[in-house]
């Protein structure tokens, strides 16, 4: 026997509700999963789990147990993934969290590269909230730049700078007269980000301020770039969100001098005793593709 066997059967056990559930994933047998179980209690000195025919309840302890254990043996098989990959091929789980905006399209439209240059890394993307602070048990965070994020727990690096400008689709601009004027998109149908259809103020470069109105608004910004793909309106995001439809002709910009100030885009990835291997690829590799 050994803790980290007996931890990983026991939070396999808890997480799969019954004994022959977690057995059949563990590729091992009931009755080695009791005594596996059993030496764990007898090792801690306590019950972990109130078992009967029927159901299985974890104590006080045993829910401890679980919630320490879990990120423990999250932390250790990262660190023998992270170990092993310095020298070899690298493989494991990578965790990526990103706002929707971000993760639906920047990521979406690279992951597919990234995974073909390692196809032995496993993606898994997490939605988080606009300025939501990095979560320790993601191993990276694309977003905004964060100004409270806790420097003492993570590292912060810069991948790019964007500034949201105008585009439109040649057939919505084929049927209006020429834009020439930021005050001509005052009485254009643009397409918001949010949840309401009321008119937004937006600040651009040397103090100009425009507020833009349309019919048709959406938190979803695939829903708002199929839009202006379709001749709906006139979208204001950054050159990275739409690169693959410039580069298809899909829409084309609009009084390109008219910008929003720059922002920048940081990957956040939490300090830990070990190397980060993939996370450091996947960074390096956005920085390639997006940060020139």
């Amino acid at each position: 026997m050994d803790w980290i066997t007996c931890a990983k059967s026991y939070v396999t056990v808890v997480e799969m509700g019954s004994l022959a559930q977690a057995a059949t994933k563990l590729n091992t047998s009931s009755s080695a999963l009791s005594k596996r179980l059993a030496w764990l209690e007898n090792q801690l000195g306590v019950q972990l789990l109130k078992r009967t025919t029927r159901t299985l309840t974890m104590t006080d302890a045993g829910r401890l147990f679980y919630q320490r254990g879990k990120l423990l043996l999250d932390d250790w098989t990262q660190l023998v993934s992270e170990t092993t990959s310095t020298y070899g091929e690298v493989s494991g789980v990578l965790r990526i969290g990103a706002p929707l905006a971000t993760g639906s399209r920047l990521l979406v439209n690279n992951i597919g590269e990234f995974l073909s240059a390692y196809p032995n890394i496993q993606v898994e993307l997490h939605t988080l909230a606009p300025g939501q602070l990095p979560d320790p048990n993601l191993d990276v965070v694309i977003t905004r730049e964060l100004a409270d994020f806790n420097s003492a727990s993570f590292i912060a690096t810069k991948l790019f700078d964007f500034q949201p400008r105008f585009f439109a689709s040649p057939t919505y601009l084929a049927q209006h007269p020429p834009i020439v004027d930021p005050e001509q998109l005052l009485h254009h149908n643009c397409l918001l980000y949010g949840s309401t259809s009321h008119p937004q103020e937006h600040e651009f470069e040397h103090d100009r301020k425009l507020r833009l109105s349309g019919n048709f608004v959406s938190p979803n910004p695939e829903a708002l770039v199929n839009a202006a793909v379709a001749g709906l309106g006139i979208i204001l995001v950054g050159d990275v969100t739409v690169r693959k439809e410039l580069d298809q002709g899909l829409l084309v910009p609009v009084l390109p001098e008219v910008r929003q100030p720059k922002s920048a885009a940081y990957a956040y990835y939490p300090k830990l005793e070990y190397n980060h291997t993939k996370t450091r690829l996947f960074i390096d590799f956005l920085k390639q593709k997006v940060g020139h």
